[in-house]
């Protein structure tokens, strides 16, 4: 059995008002259950922490800088483990964060992204360097358009600031997306771009 690992940076007592978030790791590629982890995206306040659990299976959950160099910073549980284990890691910057389990596989249907939010902005710097992306009108109405600068996106994804699912769907008209938002109640949220690799972007936007 693995000894249950910790990863933090020691802040100042009071900085942060911390709360953990709990990650299922679960699946396989043998049958039953695709590799997955549950809940698959986050977002998250600066100074919280995430809980990657194995549930079954052998799985990591690896966003170091040589797989993902967009991310603020890196983490990853290490090579694939099975057994019962889990690991803790608190985000201290803000922005977005894509990790996957490195098993042979896995990273097909077993893909993350952590979007860290400063509480004093209600904003996170997100997307990888180059990506052009507008989102707007910001406060939306009833319609949302997402425009990008090629049609290379496969997936486009609404989600609440606790990392709920709240639209989901293929793109189907390249690179210019049009959202119905009318019955999101009005709030904070992000749209996330996945491609074909399983990479994604994020932007934030709000409904009135």
């Amino acid at each position: 059995m693995r000894k249950t690992l910790l990863a933090s940076i020691l802040l100042p007592a009071g900085l942060y008002a911390q709360t953990l978030w709990p990650v299922n790791m679960a699946g396989s590629t043998a049958g039953g259950p695709l590799p997955s982890y549950n809940p698959q995206h986050l977002t998250i306040a600066v100074g919280d922490q995430v809980r990657w659990t194995n549930v079954s299976g052998s799985h990591s959950a690896n966003g170091s800088l040589v797989l993902y160099p967009g991310n603020p910073e890196g983490f990853s549980t290490g090579n694939p483990d099975g057994g019962s284990w889990s690991y803790t890691f608190t985000f201290t910057i803000p922005g977005f964060y894509q990790y996957h389990c490195t098993q042979d596989g896995h990273s097909a249907t077993q893909f993350g992204s952590i979007t860290v939010v400063d509480p004093g902005t209600g904003l996170a710097e997100v997307g990888e360097a180059g990506e052009e992306v507008k989102v707007y009108p910001s406060p939306a109405t009833s319609m949302l358009i997402v425009e990008t600068d090629d049609n290379h996106w496969q997936r486009v994804t609404v989600i609440s600031l606790n990392g709920e699912t709240l639209l989901n769907g293929p793109v189907n008209n390249g690179g210019l997306i049009t959202l119905d938002v009318a019955d999101l109640a009005a709030g904070n949220y992000f749209v996330l771009l996945t491609d074909a690799r399983g990479r994604v972007i994020a932007k934030p936007f709000s409904k009135d």
